[in-house]
Order: structure tokens, then sequence, then C-alpha cells
């Protein structure tokens, strides 16, 4: 038997012999029926091998993937639990300050009143900075937007005098009598403060020669807002006081002092918006101004639409106003350039630099960094050209920076 099967062995996986002639020598290799049979039944076994890793691998990839999927059925779960538990928390808190406001309203309807006064004081004090009054002005006649108290003793907390109103005594009568003796004392200090914020700004704002009622004006035509119109007195800022029939003087002085704040609001928002910064992050010197000038290439009177600033080469120019960069590479003897939106129909073009450290579509704020000096485009030397336009003309922006100096001391 065992014969047999050597010979069939043999018969299928003869001796064989490799011959391989060169340089005129002719040698052979052989490989016999036993290398044969053994290199079959490596193949084989490497193959089996092959088969078993591949189906374990298929195995354990579905196991793996059904353990997965039940791990993201349990985490859909817990969310969902977390969901409901926090929609039942906001719903019981909203209901409990529902409650609350309807006692409070209930209780103390005149109380409120007067808390609408405190609201409207901490509303101007917020606009303002702190209690102030119009600061001194300079020997050249500007004034700094410099806070001060607005009178020489402290003033008390508001927050006691309603408490002290309900418990000094026990008699409605006085109380209303002491509540209406603290609204007059209220909206003085309103009044003053507001008014005192609202003249700074205009002395200040002055100093940039433009028509900050048309810039106002601009900038709220280009709002997207709309809505019915609903008198301030009707406003729910004004809801509890509307509640206890105010008198006519009443309403009035409110409706004046918050017509206030929000002029003083529209021009602290353009404060922060302009371009009034300084367009370089470092020493430097100021070589040429805005308006005509001697051409420094082909020695003709020319106009320049901006002012030049020298420093060091890749020294830091920064945004002189919070926007959105409306342009950023070349342009043509500008060299490297960038161009800032405002709003408020404001653009401000940085020229001549180095490098550009922003894209355009990015959002910038005052004083960050956006490039730095060069003298790329036609250009003598290193500089930076910077120019304002307002409204599609290039106004001189002297008239800003000296106003921003200002804002900043202030």
């Amino acid at each position: 038997m065992k014969e047999a099967v050597w010979g069939t062995a043999q018969r299928w996986f003869p001796d064989r012999q490799i011959y391989h002639r060169s340089d005129g020598q002719v040698r052979y290799f052989a490989i016999s029926t036993t290398v044969q049979i053994s290199a079959l039944m490596g193949a084989t076994v490497l193959a089996g091998w092959l088969c078993f890793s591949t189906v374990s691998v298929a195995f354990h990839g579905q196991a793996m993937a059904a353990k997965e999927h039940e791990i993201e059925r349990e985490r859909l779960e817990s969310h969902r639990l977390v969901a409901e538990a926090r929609a039942t928390e906001a719903t019981a808190i909203s209901l409990m300050e529902s409650r609350m406001e309807e006692f409070d309203r209930t209780a103390y309807e005149f109380q409120m009143r007067h808390e609408t006064l405190r609201q409207l004081v901490e509303f101007a004090e917020q606009l303002t900075g702190q209690e102030m009054e119009p600061s001194p002005a300079l020997d050249d006649g500007r004034v700094l937007m410099a806070a001060t108290p607005a009178d020489p003793t402290p003033r008390e907390a508001r927050d006691p005098l309603i408490a002290i109103a309900a418990t000094a005594s026990g008699e409605p009568e006085d109380q209303v009598t002491y509540l209406m003796g603290e609204q007059d004392s209220v909206l003085a200090q309103a009044e003053d403060a507001t008014e005192a914020r609202l003249q700074n700004l205009r002395a200040v704002l002055r100093l940039t020669g433009l028509d900050l009622e048309a810039v106002i004006a601009d900038n709220r035509d280009s709002t997207e807002t709309g809505g019915p119109f609903i008198p301030l007195s009707e406003s729910d800022a004004f809801a509890n006081a509307s509640s206890v029939n105010l008198d006519q003087a009443f309403s009035s002085r409110i409706t004046r002092i918050a017509s206030r704040l929000l002029e003083v609001e529209e021009l602290e928002e353009f404060v922060q918006a302009g371009p009034l910064g300084e367009p370089v992050g470092d020493t430097y010197r100021q070589t040429s101004d805005f308006g005509v000038r001697i051409d420094p290439f082909n020695g003709r009177p020319t106009s320049h639409r901006g002012m030049d600033f020298a420093a060091y080469r890749r020294a830091p120019i920064q945004a002189t106003g919070p926007g959105r960069v409306v342009y950023a590479g070349w342009r043509g003897g500008y060299g490297r350039t960038v161009e800032i939106d405002h709003g408020y129909g404001f653009l401000t073009r940085y020229g001549h630099l180095h490098e550009i450290d922003v894209r355009r579509g990015d959002t910038v704020e005052r004083g960050q960094r956006i490039g730095g000096m060069g003298s790329t485009g036609r250009s003598t030397a290193t500089h930076l050209h910077y120019e304002i336009w307002y409204n599609g003309s290039a106004i001189d922006p002297e008239r800003l920076l000296r106003a921003g100096q200002y804002v900043q001391q202030g």
C-alpha cells in the first residue's frame, strides 16, 4: 500500500531537472518528488490559514458592528432621557417664574414703577460707563471723554430706596409721597448723566468733521428692521408704570430721557465701529498729508487721497476699526493692499504692504494686525499709505485719527 501511494506520487510529481547554460557550461537543478510534495503541502497549509483568518475577521467585524449599534442605541436613549429631563425642568422654571412675576405685579405695582426708573438709570450708566458730567475743556478747546462724578456726594444705592419706602410707614399715602419724590430725584440724575454723556460724544465726534446725524441715519436706514409702530410709553419697558395711570408730564419726561439714551447708544455704536484707531501698531512718523502734493516720481502736483506713515520694514499694520475685509491682494500702484468695510459707509485702505495677514471675507477687530509695512507698488521707500473712504469719496484720515485719540484717552 505504501509503495502504491509512493508510485502514484512519483507519477504525478516525477523528478524534474532544470537546465541552465552559461558561458558554454550547462548546469542543472534537480527537484525531487519529495521537494515538490513538500512545497504543495506548504502552499495548501498557507491557503487554509488565509481562508481561516478571512472568515474569522469577517465574523469579528459583524460582532463589533452589532456591539457598536447597541452602544449607539443606548447613547440615543440616554440623550432622549436627558432632553426630557431638561424640558421638564425648563417648564417648571418657566411656570414658577410666571407665577412669581404675576405675584410681584399684583403686590407691588407702584413699586415696580419705581423699579422701572431704576432700570432706566442703570441703562444710562451702562452706556456712560459710570455717573458722568461734562469733561473739562483742554487749552485748545477740545473736549475729552473723561468720566467724573455728577455730584460731589456719592449717590445712595437705589435698591434700598424701595425697601425703605415699603417699611418707613404703614400708610399707603406716605409711601406714595415718598416714592414720588424719589422718582423725581432718579429722573433728574438720569437726565444729567445722559445729557453729559451725549454732549461729550458729540464734542469728540465733531472733530471728525462729519455730519453725525446723516452718518447715523444712513446706518439706521441700512439696518434690516421693521414692525408696527408702538409709542415708547406703551412699550413693554414701561408696562408697569402705565398700569398706574401715569400723568402726561411723567410720560413725556420718560420718553425724552429714553430718546436721549437711544441717541447715546447710536453714537457709542459709531465710536465702537468707526475707523478711529491708529493704523500702525508701533512708533511711526507721518511723512505725507492728505490733499495736493508734489508727486515723488515725476515732480508734478497730484492729488494724494490718503496719509503716509513711515516706520521700519514689516512694522505691524492694524485695522483702525472692526469690519469685514473686502479686498486683500495686489492693487496696481498700491502694491499689496487690504480694504476693510466698517459699515456706516466707511471703507479703509492700507497700501504698499510687505505681507498680508488676512483674506477677503475675514472679520477683523480694531487693533488686529492685518499685515506688515512694506514698499510694494508705486513706492519710494518703506511706508504705509492709509486712506478712508466715506460713501465713495476719500476724506482726510487726520480728522478721524484726531477724534480717535480723544476716544482712546477717555
